[in-house]
């Protein structure tokens, strides 16, 4: 009796995450929300890492990298590096940070151990991610010199899948 009973089983196992799986890609590539590609730029001010204040509207002419990241995520420790090394090569490119739902104390840290020297945006009850769609970390934007967006790219990336992303807004 059982053997009949587990294909069953399995088979409702598999349906269940077919239909979880499904569901999560829906949720992450479906959002309606300002921040999808042929949008126009939600805004973007606040204060920055250094003290100061930034607003997106200032980068308007540009093309625009903005990438959310917090310093407690693994995946935006790993993509760290590979941002700050396509800031560097592109200083063309406007590229901005946004911290989210993170500690000003540490992301300062993070920016110091990775070098980042691009302007930092604090968000740190997450306003401004939710206003961009935002359904994970990290998650970078890629703004054409109108200021729409045109990509994006949620997950770790690396330096290549920035150039590549880059060709979409220049």
């Amino acid at each position: 009796m059982t053997r009949h009973h587990r294909p069953s089983r399995v088979a409702a196992i598999v349906v269940l995450v077919v239909v979880i799986t499904a569901t999560a890609v829906a949720a992450c590539g479906a959002s309606g929300s300002s921040g999808s590609a042929g949008s126009a730029v939600p805004s973007l001010k606040g204060a920055t890492l250094t003290g100061g204040t930034f607003d997106l509207a200032s980068a308007q002419g540009m093309p625009t990298v903005v990438n959310f990241f917090a310093s407690w995520c693994g995946p935006c420790n790993q993509e760290a590096p590979e941002v700050v090394a396509f800031a560097a090569v592109h200083p063309d490119v406007r590229v901005i940070g946004v911290a989210t739902n993170d500690k000003p104390a540490d992301t300062r840290a993070f920016a110091a151990k990775y070098g980042i020297t691009y302007p930092v945006v604090l968000d740190t009850n997450g306003a401004i991610g939710s206003a961009w769609g935002v359904t994970g970390i990290p998650m970078t934007f890629f703004i054409d010199k109108a200021g729409t967006v045109r990509a994006s790219i949620l997950g770790s990336s690396t330096q290549a899948q920035f150039e590549a992303k880059l060709s979409s807004i220049r």
